[in-house]
């Protein structure tokens, strides 16, 4: 007869939101709990005692099996999306997390998957493209043609000499730019969002896009009074996308520029460790409200702040996902009235 703990470990197996399996030595299922029964259509009954690839039938079984990743490398397998076919002959997307069962005395007794239904995850994925290819279609294409026929009223002789036409055409046209601007950057977002970038990694120089980088922004510094002071220590070179991460550091000194009152100071630092490289963006702007400071990154996200800066929101996000692709964080500390500091952390 099981004992009560038994039981117990039973319900909260049963209990569990994700499919858990077990498995031994030879792949073979030792145990099934509720949420796998209704994921695959297989009744525990059935499925213990049987190889999971007749159970599971998922789409990595014959060449990129996460048991076998973990039996050849000693390894746990995280993250691995897959699609199964359940016993209806549906397919299943799920995501895959696998590792090797081991007792008190750390002797090998069986394997580990716990599995993930993520359908309401590639659904709204699906929507997600279908609402930026409507935006890229259906919204770019029409704001083309208004633009091109309010400058073609523009040159008309009769709009040219009454000021109160001339005003609202100017007033169109500014318009029609804002939006063509907010449409392009939120294409732009979305692709680098979408975690799939094909990034064109190379060793590079740090000092030497930091470089670039103030010499493009010389005008603008001078004509503010900015003080951009820089120091860069990096002498190892950094394995990443020249151009993406030029525009993730850009966006970074824009954002200090933006909000740095006319002869503040702005500085740039730049280190390494043993494990990253760090780079520090400080400026003496207004700084961040302590309410908005966890959202900045968020795509679209605006401050509560009465004085907000002109922007659609997308210029931090698209940092985020830059320094992400490149398997790095960043982060933000500000105190209102005193400005705030961008660290971008790289691996090495």
């Amino acid at each position: 007869m099981p004992d009560k703990s038994q039981h117990f470990r039973r319900y909260i197996l049963d209990s569990m939101p994700l499919a858990i399996v077990t498995m031994d030595f030879n792949f073979k299922i030792t145990s099934f709990n509720r949420k796998a029964e209704e994921m695959t259509g297989f009744p525990a009954s059935t499925a213990v005692g049987r190889l999971c690839s007749e159970v599971l039938r998922s789409n990595k079984c014959k060449n990129e099996c996460p048991l076998k990743t973990v039996r050849e490398y000693q390894e746990s397998a995280t993250g691995l999306e897959a699609e199964l076919t359940n016993h209806q002959g549906e397919k299943v997307p799920v995501r895959i997390g696998t590792t090797a069962i081991e007792d008190a005395d750390g002797n090998f007794i069986g394997y580990l998957e716990i599995i993930e239904d993520i359908s309401r995850f590639k659904e709204m994925e699906r929507e997600k493209e279908n609402f930026i290819s409507m935006v890229a279609h259906d919204m770019k294409s029409p704001m083309v043609i208004i633009g091109g026929f309010t400058k073609r009223l523009q040159k008309e002789p009769t709009c040219k000499g009454n000021n109160k036409i001339r005003k609202y055409l100017q007033a169109m046209d500014d318009a029609e730019h804002k939006l063509e601007s907010l449409i392009h950057e939120f294409l732009e977002h979305s692709r680098l969002d979408s975690n799939h970038l094909n990034l064109k990694r190379d060793d590079i120089d740090l000092a030497d896009i930091l470089k670039q980088i103030i010499e493009s922004h010389h005008q603008r510094v001078k004509a503010q009074g900015i003080d951009l002071q820089c120091d860069c220590q990096v002498q190892t070179p950094i394995n990443a996308d020249a151009e993406y991460l030029s525009r993730a550091l850009t966006n970074l000194l824009d954002n200090a520029l933006k909000y740095s009152p006319r002869k503040g100071q702005i500085i740039i630092n730049a280190w390494e460790t043993d494990r990253e490289i760090v780079i520090l963006f400080q400026d003496q702007g207004k700084g961040i409200d302590s309410e908005d400071l966890p959202y900045i990154f968020d795509a679209f996200y605006r401050g509560k702040s009465k004085n907000e800066k002109s922007g659609h929101g997308l210029g931090l996000a698209s940092v985020k996902s830059i320094v992400r692709q490149h398997g790095g964080r960043v982060t933000a500390e500000s105190t209102p009235g005193k400005g705030s500091v961008f660290t971008v952390r790289l691996p090495r």
